[in-house]
């Protein structure tokens, strides 16, 4: 079935001037010109448009990639803490290449805890916490 530009426009629920502005833009679909009117083919009772960019290409929402934070608790330290009586602070958290020691963390959000016997981290760890979450060290 084929309709004009002001039934089409009224099946999409715009006005006349915008239907003419997407034509003109070719993202109706089949749509031709017969004289001074504008011909729009139906498909499945509704014409077709085609998906249209607005404005420029968004780089401000896209999601940034997220440095992992690693948390361990450093068995050397609770060692030393043992044998001397001091009470430094045993557990490391690894953001990109900051340290920050801290005797409690609390992770804002989702976490996994990784156990790799044969593959430890850099530091020997073979029990940690990954995060992307914010957290906040008490």
């Amino acid at each position: 079935m084929i309709v004009s530009n002001a039934q089409a426009a009224k099946l999409l629920g715009v006005s006349a001037t915008r239907l003419r502005f997407l034509i003109s833009k070719d993202r109706v679909t089949g749509a031709y010109k017969v004289g001074r009117t504008w011909v729009i083919p139906l498909f499945d009772g509704m014409p077709v448009l085609t998906p249209g960019t607005r404005g420029p290409k968004r780089n401000w929402s896209k999601r940034r990639e997220y440095t992992k934070a690693v948390i361990h608790v450093n068995q050397r330290v609770i060692r030393n803490n043992l044998k001397t009586g001091e009470r430094n602070a045993v557990i490391t958290v690894k953001r990109g290449s900051q340290n920050i020691y801290a005797h409690t963390v609390e992770v804002n959000g989702r976490c996994r805890v990784m156990y790799r016997p044969d593959n430890s981290l850099d530091c020997g760890a073979r029990v940690w916490i990954e995060t992307i979450s914010d957290f906040k060290v008490i």
